[in-house]
């Protein structure tokens, strides 16, 4: 007998040698329905593998992150035997999950979107066969001969082969039915598990992502154990292409791109920028409070300031190099910071001056691969709310904390703070040369930030892996009106850089340390908050953000003249206002307003005139009728200074 364990440490004798599905039977016939894989003393494992000694268990279901993972894995295979059915000719090459669902790189001439109609109907007689997925072990030799005439599979397993990433007499593959693929696992027990799906697009992929390689068709798709979910995701997904801040952007007129510009570099119109304004504003408002000062930088540097930081390495693909005429290295700036420590270095400073609070709104390049930049989501011009504090060590935590209330104060007038979490992001203790510094100040720095984490009870989440090349951090990730997670505000300890830079202050001792640097951002980049903003709001902003807060309409030509002195009292209090003096019925002026998504139309007429008043009527059709213009625009001030 074999002892096995449970999370919430109740334990069951079996026979050796029971699986995982076995197990889930034996509670209920429930939880074997929704089983997907189990883990077993920290290893994944198929449902059907047998369990030969005493051991703690985790059985997966779809609701966990990783049962997701395996769940669209399998439903990569599942699409990958669809298509060699339909085009043997085919030559499949990897098929991971992703965030949302799975995809298929496949070497074969261009799909056709009639084709995915094709495969989600053989995809469907698969469901329907019910093959059974079956794990086998085999060498490394056999896999080669296996998949002889896939020049892909056999580039994978010289790889196997070269770095002896695994035991070359366990080769693992996966078949169901006719169709065998290269895999680690585990899957799913049966086909017919997957009982809904949906291909949702088709694009092209360089293999190992590298231009200099063929261009292969990827096929993406989604799955679900039932159809009420799939519904309910594809749902959302019309949802979003409403949302779409490319589709918004247009409509409202807030940016553009152009060809002869160049991608990835977005221009923003009057009313766009508006927005970004207003967004510095609120940031700047809440940053003076703590004594944050204002810097400005250049938008190039030589190539040695960031050698001498580390990022030249780091972002070495992602440079844009400058050539001028006297030979020297410059470089666009991919970040802000190794500039401002050279604000710092450029005069003595002691320990009665720190903390110094350094801020600024500027931009930095990175040169994105084209196929990964979308709309202002992933940019090469990315302006970004960048600040940087310089302290003692016993200042870290007072610092941080302030950077958590700056953070929680600017989220919660967006109505963002609470539908939130927090990544503790720490180094990968396996991988330490992706780091920088010294070990001692890397867990100094961790364990401040937990403290931190515990003291304000952000229930912070540990994330290994995720620290940046010079320091822990705490990233705050915010969910939009589409429960989508964004990552945007950061707080990031470093004791690197500094001694990098050999910065110093005189310290009350009478002798010299280095400082501290505590890297910091609000919203991040503007391009990708501002994305993350229209497609939150749908583009109907709040009273403060709206790039048109008001819209004027006239019901005749003789009304014109009210309807300015009314705009230039509204320009004075500096509320964003437009007439339309079309010649229009009124009914479509009021409509092309709400499509404007303008918070507030009014309307002037003979009886306006007269009473010096205004009628009133939301975006929303919320008619607030005749109004005082005086009492208008107190309204809109207190609206717009309340932020609601």
């Amino acid at each position: 007998m074999i002892k096995i364990t449970f999370p919430d440490g109740n334990t069951k004798s079996f026979k050796k040698e029971v699986t995982g599905l076995e197990i889930a039977s034996s509670i209920s016939d429930f939880l074997a329905r929704q089983a997907i894989a189990i883990e077993f003393n920290s290893e994944l494992l198929d449902l059907t593998t047998p369990l030969k000694s005493d051991g703690n268990i985790n059985i997966i279901t779809f609701k966990e992150d990783v049962g997701k993972e395996i769940f669209w894995h399998s439903s990569a295979h599942l699409m990958a035997q669809a298509v060699l059915r339909l085009f043997p000719e085919a030559k499949l090459t990897i098929g991971p999950a992703i965030k949302e669902g799975f995809y298929y790189d496949i070497d074969h001439a261009p799909f056709k979107e009639e084709d995915l109609d094709k495969i989600e109907a053989e995809m469907k007689k698969i469901v329907k066969e019910n093959h059974p997925v079956i794990r086998e072990e085999i060498s490394l030799e056999k896999a080669k001969k296996m998949f002889k005439d896939n020049k892909y599979k056999l580039e994978i397993l010289k790889n196997v082969d070269e770095f002896g990433e695994v035991d070359k007499e366990k080769i693992s593959v996966y078949k169901q039915g006719e169709f065998c693929d290269l895999c680690r696992g585990p899957h799913l027990p049966r086909t017919g598990m997957i009982k809904a799906f949906k291909l949702t697009k088709i694009s092209g992929a360089y293999w190992k992502a590298d231009e200099k390689n063929k261009q292969l068709q990827r096929i993406y798709g989604i799955s679900y154990p039932d159809k009420k979910q799939l519904k309910e995701y594809l749902k959302s997904i019309e949802e979003a292409k409403k949302r779409d801040h490319r589709k918004i952007g247009r409509e409202m007129d807030l940016f553009t791109f152009s060809e002869l510009v160049g991608s990835g570099l977005p221009l923003f119109t009057p009313k766009g920028t508006a927005i970004r304004t207003e967004l510095q504003k609120e940031l700047e408002r809440i940053s003076k409070k703590y004594d944050y000062k204002k810097v400005t930088i250049p938008h190039m540097a030589k190539i040695d300031l960031y050698k001498k930081s580390g990022h030249a390495e780091k972002f070495e693909e992602e440079l844009f190099k400058v050539k001028g005429h006297y030979n020297q290295d410059l470089v666009l700036k991919p970040v802000n910071c190794p500039h401002h420590t050279q604000i710092y270095a450029s005069k003595s400073r002691s320990y009665k001056e720190l903390p110094l609070r350094y801020m600024e709104s500027t931009m930095q390049y990175r040169d994105e691969k084209p196929g990964e930049l979308s709309g202002l989501a992933r940019v090469r011009a990315i302006t970004v709310d960048d600040g940087h504090i310089f302290c003692t060590v016993d200042q870290i935590k007072k610092e941080a904390k302030i950077i958590c209330n700056i953070i929680k104060e600017f989220y919660t007038k967006l109505g963002l703070y609470g539908n939130h979490w927090v990544s503790l992001s720490v180094r990968d203790p396996a991988k330490p040369e992706n780091y920088i510094g010294n070990e001692e100040d890397w867990f100094d720095a961790e364990d401040m930030l937990n403290e931190i984490n515990i003291e304000l009870g952000l229930k912070a989440r540990r994330n290994e892996g995720e620290a940046a090349i010079y320091g822990p951090k705490l990233d705050f990730m915010f969910k939009d009106s589409l429960n989508r997670e964004w990552q945007l505000a950061t707080v990031q300890i470093d004791f690197a850089m500094p001694k990098s830079f050999n910065l110093k202050y005189a310290d009350e001792k009478g002798g010299e340390s280095h400082p501290v640097m505590i890297h910091r951002a609000i919203l991040g980049s503007y391009e990708r908050f501002l994305a993350l903003l229209i497609e939150h709001h749908a583009g109907k902003f709040p009273l403060w953000l709206s790039p048109v807060q008001v819209k004027i309409l006239t019901i005749a030509d003789r009304h014109n003249g009210e309807a300015e002195k009314l705009l230039k009292k509204l320009k004075d209090e500096d509320i964003r206002a437009e007439t339309n003096f079309k010649q229009e019925t009124m009914n479509k002026k009021i409509r092309e307003a709400q499509l404007e998504q303008v918070n507030y139309i009014v309307v002037i007429g003979d009886k306006e005139v007269e009473n010096k008043t205004v009628n009133v009527r939301t975006r929303e059709e919320k008619v607030l009728g005749e109004k005082k213009i005086k009492d208008f625009i107190t309204m809109l001030k207190k609206e717009i200074n309340d932020k609601e």
